[in-house]
């Protein structure tokens, strides 16, 4: 019986090694939410998966079920990119949260979405990395049900984009939003 290949867009989230040449990641997918794969030898010098699976890397990737978790056979680096030192500290926070509070095996696509989008903002380095984190984290909290949607919040936790307008209108807020970020975080206990 054939296994069927799910092959989706995705975030490397991280990834830690396992025997000699393999190596397990923390997948944010547009389709499949955040899975836990395995890559055989991909540590390997002669792995065609070795550059387009590290950390923080945005890639496509081909994907099999397997018994317990998923089995990587397939990746494509989508935007090679990479970001800067002080970005790359930023995003692993992201990341690192991502993979607290976002379920396992679950479709979705909205933390996808600001995800992503996050990791453009960062790779562009025209917006405060502070301010980014921010309202990502909060955007992360909003869709997984930590974080309400008051009123004040309305146009920069309940959209996906990140741009100028909705990083002034954060600033704006910020204080009260770094709060209620702390709240939502002490609430899930994770």
């Amino acid at each position: 019986m054939a296994h069927a290949v799910h092959t989706t867009p995705a975030v490397v989230l991280g990834s830690t090694d396992v025997q000699d040449a393999n190596r397990l990641f923390w997948l944010l997918t547009e389709e499949l939410g955040l899975v836990f794969a395995s890559a055989r030898s991909v540590r390997e010098e002669v792995s065609k998966l070795r550059y387009s699976l590290n950390d923080l890397m945005y890639t496509r990737i081909s994907l099999v079920r397997g018994r317990g978790l998923w089995r990587v056979t397939g990746a494509e680096i989508i935007e090679s990119e990479k970001l800067h030192t002080s970005a790359a500290e930023v995003f692993g926070r992201i990341a690192t949260l991502c993979r607290r509070v976002v379920p396992t095996d679950e479709e979705n696509p909205e933390v996808f979405r600001v995800v992503r989008a996050a990791r453009e903002a960062l790779v562009s380095g025209l917006y405060d990395e502070e301010l980014v984190e921010q309202v990502t984290v909060a955007r992360v909290l909003y869709h997984v049900g930590y974080l309400s949607c008051i009123p004040a919040y309305d146009g920069v936790v309940n959209v996906l984009l990140v741009n100028k307008d909705v990083l002034t209108q954060a600033v704006s807020i910020s204080s009260e939003l770094v709060l209620d970020i702390n709240k939502g975080l002490l609430e899930s206990q994770l």
